[in-house]
C-alpha cells in the first residue's frame, strides 16, 4: 500500500474515535513525542492517546485504510530508537491505558494494560508478597508495554531471566485493526515468544498477562572492590565456572564509580579500579550457603576488599549506588551513546581489554558498567552530538566495538533491542538467511507495513531521524 500524508479526514476520524482530549496536532505537543533516550528524533504528524483496546482497533483500521505508519510508545526511555516516530506518522501513546485489569495473588498472576509503570506494579503486587522480576534501571518510569516490546531485563536477570520469561498472554491489534489474543497455552506455533521483543513491529499491545513470583524471604548484599575492571571480569568468569549464580552481579568501572560517588556526595573510593555489586536471595539456608561460597571464592581473587551489607539501610545504600549510574552520567556530557554488548562470561576479560583499547585509540571517554553476570556490559560513550568530527570517531568506535563483540562470540544487544540504532548492524549478526526470515515474518504479520516500519527490519529510511549510530 502506498503511504499517504496525514489528511484532515484522518484527523477527524481519530477525533471521532477519542474526542478532542485524545488527539494532539499542535507542533508543541508533537515535539514532546518526537524523541527517546537516543540521539534520534522525528516529529509525528499526530499524537493519539487511546484509553481502550476498542479505540486502538479503530485507530488501526483508519491508519490501515489511509496507509499511515503507526508507532507505539510507552515512556520513551529506550536506547534503540524503537519509539521514534516516522515524520508525519501516528504516534500512539499508551499513557492513558495504565490500569491493572486483574490481579490474582493465589495464581501469582496479573493482567495489565501497556501503560502501567513497572515500578508501580512492583509496589502493588508487593503488598501481597509478590514481585515481577524484570527491573530495568528505568523501572520508576518505564512502562510494561515498552518492557515487553524490548523484552527488558535488569540487574535480577542473572537469576530470574528477562521479560520474555514472565509473559503468559498478550492481547493485540493487528495492522488492519483486528483484535487478537495469544497465550502460552495456545496451540500451534509459539507466537507469544515471537511477539515479545518484537518492538511493536508485529502487533500493537493492549493487554499483557504476567507471571509473578514470591518475594525472597532472605538476602545478602555484597560489594567487592578490584584494582581494574579486567580483574573484576576475571572474578565473574571464575564464579561462572564454579556454577555460582547470584541473583544480582553488576559491575562499574572506576570512572563510573567516581562519577556516582561524586553525584551522591560520597567520599571517593581511593585506589579502586572497579566494583562488583553482588546480591543473593532465597531461603535463609540458600542465602547462607551461597554467601559462604561467594566469600570463599572472592578471598582467593585479586580484590582490594569485600564488604557485606549488615542491615536493610546498608543494603539500600549499596543499591542507591547502582541505581544512580544513569542520573550521574547525565552530568558528564550532553550525549550518551549506550551500547549493550554481551559476550560469554569466559570472554569478559577480553571484551574489557578491547573496550579500554578503543577508548584510547579513538580518544573518547567511555564509562562501562552493567549486568556483567550475564556477560552484558553497557559501554557508554560520553560525547556531544553537536561535534561532527567527534561523532565520526564515536561511530567508528561503535563499529569496532561490535566487531570485537562478534569475534568473541557475542551479540550487539543484550537487552536494549535493535530499533533504529542497530538496524544497520543486524545483517552482520544474523546473516542473509536470517534477514530474509525476519522480512517474511514482518510481511506475514503486517502486509501493509504500517506497524512501526523501518525498525529492526530495514524496510525504508526513518525520514527525519538522525543520530550517531
Amino acid at each position: 500500500m502506498r503511504r499517504k500524508e496525514l489528511s484532515p479526514s484522518a484527523v477527524r476520524a481519530f477525533q471521532e474515535i477519542m474526542g478532542q482530549a485524545g488527539v494532539f496536532t499542535s507542533l508543541e505537543d508533537r515535539i514532546c513525542y518526537s524523541f527517546d533516550a537516543t540521539t534520534y528524533s522525528s516529529v509525528p504528524g499526530v499524537v493519539l492517546r487511546p484509553s481502550s483496546a476498542e479505540q486502538v482497533s479503530r485507530i488501526l483500521a483508519v491508519s490501515s485504510q489511509e496507509g499511515l505508519p503507526v508507532v507505539p510508545r510507552g515512556a520513551g526511555t529506550g536506547f534503540a530508537g524503537s519509539a521514534i516516530p516516522l515524520e508525519g506518522s501516528v504516534a500512539l501513546s499508551f499513557e492513558r491505558m495504565n490500569r491493572i485489569l486483574d490481579f490474582s495473588p493465589d495464581d501469582r498472576h496479573c493482567v495489565v494494560e501497556p501503560g502501567v509503570v513497572n515500578g508501580l506494579l512492583q509496589k502493588h503486587v508487593g503488598k501481597k508478597g509478590l514481585f515481577f522480576p524484570p527491573d530495568p534501571s528505568s523501572l520508576d518510569v518505564s512502562t510494561l508495554g515498552g518492557n515487553v516490546a524490548q523484552s527488558a531485563s535488569g540487574p535480577r536477570a542473572l537469576r530470574y531471566g528477562s521479560t520474555k520469561d514472565y509473559v503468559t498472554s498478550l492481547d493485540l491489534v493487528a495492522g488492519d485493526g483486528q483484535l487478537w489474543h495469544v497465550s502460552e497455552k495456545s496451540g500451534g506455533y509459539d507466537l507469544l515468544s515471537l511477539l515479545v521483543g518484537s518492538e511493536g513491529t508485529l502487533g500493537i499491545l493492549t493487554a499483557i498477562g504476567l507471571r509473578l513470583v514470591p518475594v525472597p524471604s532472605s538476602w545478602n548484599t555484597f560489594m567487592a572492590y578490584f584494582r581494574s575492571l579486567e580483574q573484576a571480569s576475571v572474578a565473574v568468569a571464575e564464579l561462572s565456572s564454579q556454577g555460582i549464580i547470584p541473583t544480582v552481579l553488576e559491575a562499574m568501572d572506576h570512572v563510573t564509580l567516581r562519577c556516582v560517588e561524586e553525584f551522591l556526595g560520597r567520599q571517593p573510593s581511593s585506589g579502586v579500579g572497579a566494583v562488583l555489586f553482588v546480591e543473593v536471595t532465597g531461603s535463609e539456608t540458600e542465602v547462607k550457603v551461597l554467601s559462604e561460597k561467594l566469600e570463599l571464592t572472592f578471598s582467593k581473587l585479586e580484590q582490594i576488599r569485600f564488604e557485606s551489607a549488615v542491615s536493610e539501610a546498608e543494603r539500600e545504600r549499596l543499591w542507591t549506588l547502582r541505581r544512580s549510574v544513569s542520573p550521574a552520567l547525565a552530568r558528564v556530557a550532553p550525549t550518551k551513546i549506550n551500547e549493550d554488548v554481551c559476550v560469554p562470561r569466559s570472554k569478559l576479560p577480553a571484551l574489557v581489554r578491547a573496550i579500554e583499547a578503543l577508548a584510547e585509540r579513538h580518544g573518547l571517554d567511555i564509562y562501562t558498567f552493567g549486568h556483567i553476570g550475564d556477560g552484558n556490559l553497557h559501554v557508554n560513550i560520553m560525547t556531544d552530538v553537536r561535534k561532527k568530527k567527534e561523532m565520526e570517531r564515536v561511530e567508528q568506535c561503535a563499529d569496532e566495538l561490535f566487531e570485537a563483540t562478534w569475534l568473541l562470540g557475542g551479540t550487539i544487544t543484550g537487552e536494549h533491542g535493535i530499533g533504529i540504532a542497530k538496524r544497520k548492524y543486524l545483517p552482520r549478526e544474523v546473516g542473509r538467511v536470517g534477514m530474509r526470515m525476519f522480512g517474511e515474518v514482518k510481511r506475514a504479520f503486517d502486509e501493509a507495513n504500517i506497524l512501526n516500519p523501518g525498525k529492526v527490519v530495514p524496510s525504508e529510511p526513518a525520514h527525519g531521524a538522525g543520530g550517531a549510530v
